[in-house]
Protein backbone atom coordinates (compact mmCIF):
# COMPACT_ATOMS: atom_id res chain seq x y z
CA UNK A 1 0.00 0.00 0.00
CA UNK A 2 1.29 3.44 -0.83
CA UNK A 3 2.30 5.61 2.07
CA UNK A 4 -0.14 8.36 1.15
CA UNK A 5 -3.03 5.94 1.47
CA UNK A 6 -1.67 4.56 4.72
CA UNK A 7 -1.38 8.04 6.16
CA UNK A 8 -4.95 8.91 5.18
CA UNK A 9 -6.21 5.64 6.60
CA UNK A 10 -4.24 6.20 9.83
CA UNK A 11 -5.61 9.70 10.19
CA UNK A 12 -9.16 8.45 9.69
CA UNK A 13 -8.68 5.68 12.25
CA UNK A 14 -7.26 8.18 14.73
CA UNK A 15 -10.10 10.61 14.13
CA UNK A 16 -12.69 7.88 14.60
CA UNK A 17 -11.06 6.66 17.80
CA UNK A 18 -10.89 10.15 19.20
CA UNK A 19 -14.54 10.88 18.39
CA UNK A 20 -15.56 7.64 20.14
CA UNK A 21 -13.47 8.62 23.15
CA UNK A 22 -15.08 12.04 23.23
CA UNK A 23 -18.54 10.44 23.14
CA UNK A 24 -17.74 8.02 25.94
CA UNK A 25 -18.76 10.20 28.93
CA UNK A 26 -21.75 9.41 31.15
CA UNK A 27 -25.23 10.55 30.15
CA UNK A 28 -25.52 13.01 33.01
CA UNK A 29 -22.38 14.86 31.93
CA UNK A 30 -23.63 14.88 28.34
CA UNK A 31 -26.87 16.63 29.29
CA UNK A 32 -25.41 19.29 31.56
CA UNK A 33 -26.38 22.84 30.67
CA UNK A 34 -23.59 24.72 28.92
CA UNK A 35 -22.65 27.91 30.77
CA UNK A 36 -20.90 30.97 29.35
CA UNK A 37 -17.59 29.69 30.68
CA UNK A 38 -17.98 26.35 28.79
CA UNK A 39 -19.36 27.53 25.46
CA UNK A 40 -16.15 26.65 23.57
CA UNK A 41 -16.41 23.13 22.12
CA UNK A 42 -14.38 20.51 23.96
CA UNK A 43 -11.35 19.12 22.12
CA UNK A 44 -11.67 15.58 20.81
CA UNK A 45 -8.02 15.01 21.63
CA UNK A 46 -7.11 12.91 24.62
CA UNK A 47 -3.36 13.58 24.32
CA UNK A 48 -2.27 17.19 24.75
CA UNK A 49 1.27 16.79 26.10
CA UNK A 50 3.95 15.87 23.57
CA UNK A 51 6.33 13.24 24.91
CA UNK A 52 9.51 12.80 22.83
CA UNK A 53 11.72 9.76 23.25
CA UNK A 54 15.15 9.29 21.66
CA UNK A 55 17.26 6.31 20.61
CA UNK A 56 20.52 8.01 19.67
CA UNK A 57 24.04 6.49 19.73
CA UNK A 58 25.45 7.00 23.21
CA UNK A 59 27.39 3.75 22.69
CA UNK A 60 28.20 1.54 19.72
CA UNK A 61 29.82 1.93 16.34
CA UNK A 62 28.24 5.35 15.67
CA UNK A 63 28.86 6.80 19.13
CA UNK A 64 30.97 9.60 17.62
CA UNK A 65 27.75 10.94 16.06
CA UNK A 66 25.89 10.84 19.37
CA UNK A 67 27.02 14.12 21.02
CA UNK A 68 25.66 16.56 18.39
CA UNK A 69 22.41 14.63 18.03
CA UNK A 70 21.80 14.29 21.76
CA UNK A 71 22.67 17.92 22.49
CA UNK A 72 20.51 19.14 19.60
CA UNK A 73 17.49 17.16 20.79
CA UNK A 74 17.75 18.86 24.16
CA UNK A 75 18.10 22.29 22.55
CA UNK A 76 14.99 21.70 20.44
CA UNK A 77 12.81 20.86 23.43
CA UNK A 78 14.28 23.78 25.37
CA UNK A 79 13.46 26.22 22.55
CA UNK A 80 9.98 24.80 21.97
CA UNK A 81 9.12 25.19 25.63
CA UNK A 82 10.56 28.71 25.76
CA UNK A 83 8.16 29.63 22.94
CA UNK A 84 5.11 28.28 24.79
CA UNK A 85 5.34 24.53 24.25
CA UNK A 86 2.86 22.49 22.21
CA UNK A 87 -0.90 22.86 22.66
CA UNK A 88 -0.15 25.08 25.63
CA UNK A 89 1.85 22.42 27.47
CA UNK A 90 5.61 21.89 27.91
CA UNK A 91 7.17 19.15 25.80
CA UNK A 92 8.93 16.37 27.69
CA UNK A 93 11.95 14.41 26.47
CA UNK A 94 13.20 11.00 27.54
CA UNK A 95 16.68 10.22 26.19
CA UNK A 96 17.70 6.69 25.28
CA UNK A 97 20.70 4.88 23.78
CA UNK A 98 20.42 3.06 20.44
CA UNK A 99 23.66 1.09 20.82
CA UNK A 100 24.27 -0.83 17.60
CA UNK A 101 23.19 -4.09 16.01
CA UNK A 102 25.69 -6.10 18.08
CA UNK A 103 23.90 -5.20 21.34
CA UNK A 104 20.21 -4.90 20.34
CA UNK A 105 19.94 -2.21 23.00
CA UNK A 106 17.50 -0.24 20.85
CA UNK A 107 14.70 -2.77 21.35
CA UNK A 108 14.99 -2.54 25.12
CA UNK A 109 15.05 1.24 24.97
CA UNK A 110 12.03 1.37 22.65
CA UNK A 111 10.06 -0.83 25.05
CA UNK A 112 10.92 1.58 27.87
CA UNK A 113 9.99 4.68 25.84
CA UNK A 114 6.69 3.22 24.67
CA UNK A 115 5.81 2.27 28.23
CA UNK A 116 6.60 5.86 29.24
CA UNK A 117 4.09 7.16 26.69
CA UNK A 118 6.32 8.52 23.91
CA UNK A 119 4.34 9.64 20.85
CA UNK A 120 7.47 10.40 18.80
CA UNK A 121 10.75 8.47 18.99
CA UNK A 122 13.73 10.23 17.41
CA UNK A 123 16.39 7.89 16.04
CA UNK A 124 18.09 5.67 15.41
CA UNK A 125 21.16 7.07 13.67
CA UNK A 126 22.03 3.70 12.15
CA UNK A 127 19.74 2.45 9.39
CA UNK A 128 20.42 -1.13 10.46
CA UNK A 129 19.37 -0.36 14.03
CA UNK A 130 16.20 1.39 12.84
CA UNK A 131 15.35 -1.75 10.86
CA UNK A 132 15.25 -3.69 14.16
CA UNK A 133 12.68 -1.40 15.82
CA UNK A 134 10.64 0.29 13.08
CA UNK A 135 7.83 -2.29 13.13
CA UNK A 136 7.53 -2.16 16.92
CA UNK A 137 7.35 1.64 16.96
CA UNK A 138 4.98 2.19 14.07
CA UNK A 139 2.68 -0.71 15.04
CA UNK A 140 2.20 1.08 18.37
CA UNK A 141 0.87 4.13 16.53
CA UNK A 142 4.00 6.09 17.37
CA UNK A 143 6.08 8.24 15.00
CA UNK A 144 9.67 7.17 14.35
CA UNK A 145 11.69 10.15 13.11
CA UNK A 146 15.33 9.57 12.24
CA UNK A 147 17.76 12.44 11.73
CA UNK A 148 20.41 10.22 10.16
CA UNK A 149 18.99 7.09 8.46
CA UNK A 150 20.01 7.17 4.81
CA UNK A 151 19.31 3.64 3.56
CA UNK A 152 17.12 3.66 0.42
CA UNK A 153 15.18 0.74 1.92
CA UNK A 154 13.04 3.09 4.01
CA UNK A 155 11.54 4.97 1.06
CA UNK A 156 9.00 2.26 0.24
CA UNK A 157 8.91 0.55 3.65
CA UNK A 158 5.43 -0.37 4.93
CA UNK A 159 5.64 1.93 7.94
CA UNK A 160 1.91 2.69 8.40
CA UNK A 161 2.65 6.29 7.49
CA UNK A 162 4.64 6.83 10.70
CA UNK A 163 8.32 6.73 9.71
CA UNK A 164 10.08 9.95 8.69
CA UNK A 165 13.64 11.19 8.26
CA UNK A 166 15.31 14.56 7.84
CA UNK A 167 18.35 12.84 6.31
CA UNK A 168 18.24 12.21 2.55
CA UNK A 169 18.28 8.79 0.93
CA UNK A 170 21.68 7.45 -0.07
CA UNK A 171 20.43 7.41 -3.64
CA UNK A 172 21.42 11.09 -3.49
CA UNK A 173 24.68 10.62 -1.59
CA UNK A 174 25.72 7.82 -3.95
CA UNK A 175 25.38 10.20 -6.87
CA UNK A 176 27.30 13.00 -5.13
CA UNK A 177 30.10 10.61 -4.14
CA UNK A 178 30.36 9.09 -7.63
CA UNK A 179 30.46 12.55 -9.21
CA UNK A 180 33.26 13.59 -6.81
CA UNK A 181 35.39 10.53 -7.64
CA UNK A 182 34.84 10.98 -11.40
CA UNK A 183 35.57 14.72 -11.28
CA UNK A 184 38.89 14.02 -9.58
CA UNK A 185 40.03 11.86 -12.45
CA UNK A 186 39.43 8.29 -11.29
CA UNK A 187 38.17 5.78 -13.84
CA UNK A 188 38.50 2.65 -11.65
CA UNK A 189 37.47 2.25 -8.01
CA UNK A 190 37.46 -0.38 -5.28
CA UNK A 191 34.61 -0.25 -2.78
CA UNK A 192 34.78 -1.68 0.76
CA UNK A 193 31.44 -1.64 2.58
CA UNK A 194 29.56 -2.91 5.62
CA UNK A 195 27.17 -5.65 4.59
CA UNK A 196 24.00 -4.21 6.14
CA UNK A 197 21.26 -1.89 4.97
CA UNK A 198 23.26 1.35 5.13
CA UNK A 199 26.48 0.00 3.67
CA UNK A 200 24.85 -2.06 0.94
CA UNK A 201 22.47 0.72 -0.09
CA UNK A 202 25.14 3.39 -0.38
CA UNK A 203 27.62 1.03 -2.06
CA UNK A 204 25.01 0.06 -4.67
CA UNK A 205 24.11 3.71 -5.27
CA UNK A 206 27.77 4.66 -5.72
CA UNK A 207 28.45 1.72 -8.05
CA UNK A 208 25.42 2.45 -10.23
CA UNK A 209 26.26 6.15 -10.60
CA UNK A 210 29.99 5.57 -11.05
CA UNK A 211 29.49 2.98 -13.79
CA UNK A 212 26.84 5.04 -15.56
CA UNK A 213 29.40 7.85 -15.73
CA UNK A 214 31.92 5.56 -17.44
CA UNK A 215 33.82 4.28 -14.40
CA UNK A 216 34.68 0.67 -13.54
CA UNK A 217 34.34 -0.85 -10.08
CA UNK A 218 37.23 -3.28 -9.99
CA UNK A 219 36.53 -4.65 -6.50
CA UNK A 220 33.18 -4.58 -4.64
CA UNK A 221 34.06 -5.95 -1.21
CA UNK A 222 31.40 -6.52 1.46
CA UNK A 223 32.43 -7.30 5.03
CA UNK A 224 30.41 -8.33 8.07
CA UNK A 225 29.84 -5.50 10.59
CA UNK A 226 31.64 -7.44 13.34
CA UNK A 227 34.83 -7.85 11.25
CA UNK A 228 37.92 -6.63 13.13
CA UNK A 229 40.77 -7.40 10.69
CA UNK A 230 40.82 -6.46 7.03
CA UNK A 231 44.03 -7.94 5.63
CA UNK A 232 42.22 -10.04 3.00
CA UNK A 233 40.12 -7.13 1.77
CA UNK A 234 43.07 -4.73 1.60
CA UNK A 235 45.20 -7.33 -0.21
CA UNK A 236 42.51 -7.43 -2.92
CA UNK A 237 42.63 -3.65 -3.19
CA UNK A 238 46.40 -3.75 -3.57
CA UNK A 239 46.13 -6.41 -6.29
CA UNK A 240 43.45 -4.47 -8.19
CA UNK A 241 45.41 -1.22 -8.00
CA UNK A 242 42.38 1.03 -8.64
CA UNK A 243 42.58 4.78 -9.12
CA UNK A 244 40.39 5.31 -6.06
CA UNK A 245 39.19 3.46 -2.95
CA UNK A 246 35.79 4.12 -1.35
CA UNK A 247 35.22 3.04 2.26
CA UNK A 248 31.63 2.84 3.45
CA UNK A 249 31.71 1.98 7.14
CA UNK A 250 31.56 3.11 10.74
CA UNK A 251 34.26 3.02 13.43
CA UNK A 252 35.94 -0.01 11.84
CA UNK A 253 37.03 2.35 9.06
CA UNK A 254 39.96 3.36 11.27
CA UNK A 255 41.30 -0.20 11.18
CA UNK A 256 40.73 -0.41 7.42
CA UNK A 257 42.65 2.82 6.81
CA UNK A 258 45.51 1.83 9.11
CA UNK A 259 45.85 -1.47 7.22
CA UNK A 260 45.68 0.33 3.88
CA UNK A 261 48.41 2.73 4.99
CA UNK A 262 50.64 -0.20 5.98
CA UNK A 263 50.09 -1.77 2.52
CA UNK A 264 50.84 1.48 0.69
CA UNK A 265 47.30 2.21 -0.55
CA UNK A 266 46.20 4.66 2.13
CA UNK A 267 45.14 8.29 1.58
CA UNK A 268 48.70 9.61 1.41
CA UNK A 269 49.41 7.29 -1.56
CA UNK A 270 46.09 6.92 -3.38
CA UNK A 271 42.75 8.72 -3.74
CA UNK A 272 40.59 7.51 -0.86
CA UNK A 273 37.03 8.54 -0.03
CA UNK A 274 34.78 8.14 2.99
CA UNK A 275 31.13 8.82 3.75
CA UNK A 276 28.91 10.14 6.53
CA UNK A 277 29.30 6.96 8.58
CA UNK A 278 33.01 7.54 9.11
CA UNK A 279 34.50 10.73 7.66
CA UNK A 280 33.86 13.17 10.53
CA UNK A 281 35.34 10.99 13.23
CA UNK A 282 38.30 9.41 11.42
CA UNK A 283 41.00 11.32 13.30
CA UNK A 284 39.70 9.71 16.49
CA UNK A 285 39.79 6.22 14.97
CA UNK A 286 43.47 6.03 13.97
CA UNK A 287 46.64 6.30 16.03
CA UNK A 288 48.25 8.85 13.71
CA UNK A 289 45.95 11.38 12.04
CA UNK A 290 48.69 12.22 9.53
CA UNK A 291 47.96 8.97 7.63
CA UNK A 292 44.58 10.49 6.69
CA UNK A 293 46.01 13.43 4.75
CA UNK A 294 44.20 13.65 1.43
CA UNK A 295 41.11 11.60 2.23
CA UNK A 296 37.78 13.16 1.30
CA UNK A 297 34.24 12.26 2.21
CA UNK A 298 30.60 13.22 1.71
CA UNK A 299 28.12 14.08 4.46
CA UNK A 300 24.53 15.31 4.15
CA UNK A 301 24.90 18.77 5.73
CA UNK A 302 23.78 22.35 5.50
CA UNK A 303 26.61 24.86 5.09
CA UNK A 304 27.94 25.10 8.64
CA UNK A 305 28.78 28.78 8.23
CA UNK A 306 25.08 29.50 7.83
CA UNK A 307 24.26 27.94 11.21
CA UNK A 308 27.28 29.22 13.16
CA UNK A 309 25.16 30.23 16.16
CA UNK A 310 23.86 26.67 16.40
CA UNK A 311 27.32 25.08 16.08
CA UNK A 312 28.61 27.51 18.73
CA UNK A 313 25.82 26.29 20.97
CA UNK A 314 26.89 22.69 20.31
CA UNK A 315 30.49 23.61 21.13
CA UNK A 316 29.39 25.17 24.42
CA UNK A 317 27.66 21.87 25.24
CA UNK A 318 30.94 20.01 24.81
CA UNK A 319 30.49 18.68 21.27
CA UNK A 320 34.00 18.11 19.96
CA UNK A 321 33.83 19.62 16.47
CA UNK A 322 31.58 16.91 14.99
CA UNK A 323 28.27 18.50 14.02
CA UNK A 324 26.87 15.84 11.70
CA UNK A 325 23.10 15.39 11.97
CA UNK A 326 22.80 17.87 14.83
CA UNK A 327 20.70 20.27 12.74
CA UNK A 328 18.64 17.38 11.36
CA UNK A 329 17.93 16.13 14.91
CA UNK A 330 16.85 19.58 16.06
CA UNK A 331 14.59 19.99 13.06
CA UNK A 332 13.00 16.54 13.44
CA UNK A 333 11.75 17.50 16.89
CA UNK A 334 10.56 20.96 15.81
CA UNK A 335 8.71 19.47 12.82
CA UNK A 336 7.01 16.95 15.13
CA UNK A 337 6.01 19.70 17.56
CA UNK A 338 4.55 21.86 14.78
CA UNK A 339 2.69 18.84 13.38
CA UNK A 340 1.11 18.24 16.80
CA UNK A 341 0.11 21.90 17.06
CA UNK A 342 -1.47 21.82 13.58
CA UNK A 343 -3.25 18.53 14.33
CA UNK A 344 -4.54 19.90 17.62
CA UNK A 345 -3.48 16.64 19.21
CA UNK A 346 -0.22 15.06 20.35
CA UNK A 347 -0.94 11.41 19.60
CA UNK A 348 1.41 9.72 17.16
CA UNK A 349 -1.04 9.06 14.32
CA UNK A 350 -2.31 12.66 14.34
CA UNK A 351 1.26 13.98 14.31
CA UNK A 352 2.26 11.64 11.47
CA UNK A 353 -0.63 12.83 9.31
CA UNK A 354 0.68 16.43 9.43
CA UNK A 355 4.47 16.05 9.24
CA UNK A 356 4.94 16.19 5.46
CA UNK A 357 2.82 19.31 5.17
CA UNK A 358 4.88 21.13 7.78
CA UNK A 359 7.88 21.08 5.41
CA UNK A 360 6.34 22.42 2.20
CA UNK A 361 3.86 24.58 0.30
CA UNK A 362 3.08 27.27 2.89
CA UNK A 363 4.62 30.48 4.21
CA UNK A 364 8.30 29.95 4.96
CA UNK A 365 9.51 30.10 8.55
CA UNK A 366 12.74 28.93 10.12
CA UNK A 367 12.26 28.64 13.89
CA UNK A 368 9.63 27.23 16.20
CA UNK A 369 8.45 30.51 17.70
CA UNK A 370 7.75 32.22 14.36
CA UNK A 371 6.20 29.07 12.87
CA UNK A 372 3.99 28.63 15.93
CA UNK A 373 2.68 32.16 15.59
CA UNK A 374 1.75 31.49 11.97
CA UNK A 375 0.05 28.20 12.83
CA UNK A 376 -1.95 29.81 15.61
CA UNK A 377 -3.03 32.52 13.16
CA UNK A 378 -4.33 29.82 10.81
CA UNK A 379 -1.53 30.18 8.25
CA UNK A 380 -0.17 27.19 6.32
CA UNK A 381 3.59 26.95 6.92
CA UNK A 382 6.70 25.70 5.14
CA UNK A 383 9.32 25.02 7.82
CA UNK A 384 12.90 25.16 6.53
CA UNK A 385 14.69 25.03 9.88
CA UNK A 386 18.43 24.67 10.38
CA UNK A 387 18.99 21.85 7.89
CA UNK A 388 16.32 22.58 5.29
CA UNK A 389 14.67 23.25 2.97
CA UNK A 390 13.24 19.75 3.24
CA UNK A 391 10.16 19.62 0.98
CA UNK A 392 9.18 16.12 2.15
CA UNK A 393 7.77 13.80 -0.48
CA UNK A 394 4.96 11.36 0.33
CA UNK A 395 7.52 8.85 1.61
CA UNK A 396 8.29 11.19 4.52
CA UNK A 397 11.81 12.19 3.46
CA UNK A 398 13.53 15.16 1.79
CA UNK A 399 13.19 15.63 -1.95
CA UNK A 400 16.65 17.22 -2.07
CA UNK A 401 19.62 17.88 0.19
CA UNK A 402 22.90 19.72 0.55
CA UNK A 403 26.10 17.70 0.97
CA UNK A 404 29.35 18.75 2.58
CA UNK A 405 32.61 17.47 1.10
CA UNK A 406 35.20 17.15 3.87
CA UNK A 407 38.96 17.05 3.16
CA UNK A 408 41.65 15.98 5.63
CA UNK A 409 45.05 17.61 5.88
CA UNK A 410 47.99 16.36 7.92
CA UNK A 411 46.46 17.81 11.09
CA UNK A 412 42.92 16.53 10.53
CA UNK A 413 39.81 17.80 8.77
CA UNK A 414 40.49 21.21 7.23
CA UNK A 415 37.27 23.27 7.25
CA UNK A 416 38.88 25.83 4.95
CA UNK A 417 38.67 23.17 2.23
CA UNK A 418 34.99 22.37 2.77
CA UNK A 419 32.81 22.37 -0.33
CA UNK A 420 29.05 22.04 -0.62
CA UNK A 421 26.98 20.56 -3.41
CA UNK A 422 23.21 20.20 -3.83
CA UNK A 423 21.41 17.13 -5.12
CA UNK A 424 17.74 16.44 -5.79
Amino acid sequence: MKKTNMRRFGALVAAGALVLAACGGDDEAATEEVTEETEAPASDCAVTTLNIGTILPVTGSLAFLGPPEIAASGFAVEDINAAGGVLGNPVTINQGDSGDTSTDLANTEVDRLLAAGAQVIVGAASSAVSKTVIDKITSAGVVQFSPANTSPDFTNYDDKGLYFRTAPSDLLQGRVLANLVIEEGATTAAVLFRQESYGQGLADAFKSNFESSGGTVSEFLAYAPETDTFDAEVDKVVAANPDAVVIIGFEESGTILSTMHERGVGPTAKKVYGVDGNISGLDKLVDDAAILAGIKGTVPSVDLKSISEFTARLDAAGVDGVYDYGAETYDAIVISALAAEIAGCADGVSIGAEINGVTKDGEKCTDYASCLALVQAGTDIDFDGLGGPYEFVDAGEPAAASFRIITYGAAGADVSLDKYVFAS
